[in-house]
């Protein structure tokens, strides 16, 4: 890809990000130009753990599993990173290995922008340091929210729960799932078999309709209710 392609599809990604709308043109016009386009395809590794993260990773199109692997081969998915999304951030403030495996999950796009850039805009730009840190503190709250959902939920509700996470605001009617179930399913701390098995329950209490990867949400205040845990059954 040369440099007019490449510049255009970073500029596309990272103008999309909150994290950069508040800084001025000029800045915005310097992490374009150090910004780098990459290309992965289904399966490859984009970061290993214990290998230093150049910068900061963004979507530009495809998906990225932050995983981690037990001694037996388990696999625990942290994160799914989709389009406008981003990764890398520990780059920024610490000089140290990553905790975890970044993989494609499908052929994927990244547009990648190196630490030292936007270290220099920190310093240099005040709207996007105080982005930064409210991204960063979103981040955490996720990572909060992913840990009591996992050790204190159970499947039925942690999958209600992921459900109306994907819907953009409570008048949402239907969600598609960004990735295949089995992927969902890991995500979620669950196998493939209790993901299917807590849908379908879902599905016949009447608070969803499943097509495929399409999802209607048939009853959002019910589905609520299955997320603290209440009993599907009730009218």
């Amino acid at each position: 890809m040369n440099a007019a392609p490449r510049e255009r599809l970073a500029l596309g990604v990272l103008a999309r990000l909150p994290l950069f709308q508040s800084i001025s043109r000029q800045h915005f016009a310097e992490v374009v130009r150090q910004a780098r386009s990459l290309h992965y395809g289904r399966g490859q590794l984009v970061a290993r753990r214990g290998e230093l993260v150049p910068g900061l990773f963004a979507v530009a199109y495809g998906m990225v599993k932050l995983e981690l692997h037990g001694a037996a081969g388990a696999e625990r998915i942290l994160r799914l990173v989709g389009p406008s999304q981003t990764f890398g951030e520990i780059a920024l403030f610490r000089q140290q290995p990553l905790p975890l495996d970044a993989v494609a999950v499908v052929d994927t796009g990244l547009v990648l922008v190196p630490a030292a850039t936007l270290l220099t805009l920190i310093e240099t730009d005040a709207h996007f340091a105080r982005g930064l840190v409210a991204s960063l503190c979103q981040s955490l709250h996720a990572m909060v929210s992913d840990f009591e959902a996992t050790t204190l939920h159970g499947a039925t509700e942690r999958l209600a729960a992921y459900l109306q996470s994907l819907a953009a605001s409570p008048e949402t009617a239907r969600v598609t799932l960004p990735a295949a179930k089995k992927l969902i399913a890991a995500r979620l701390g669950m196998t493939k078999e209790t993901f299917s098995r807590a849908l379908g329950g879902l599905a016949r209490d009447g608070l969803v309709r499943v097509a495929g990867r399409s999802i209607e949400l048939l009853d959002r205040e019910r589905l609520e209710r299955a997320v603290c845990g209440n009993t599907l059954r009730q009218p």
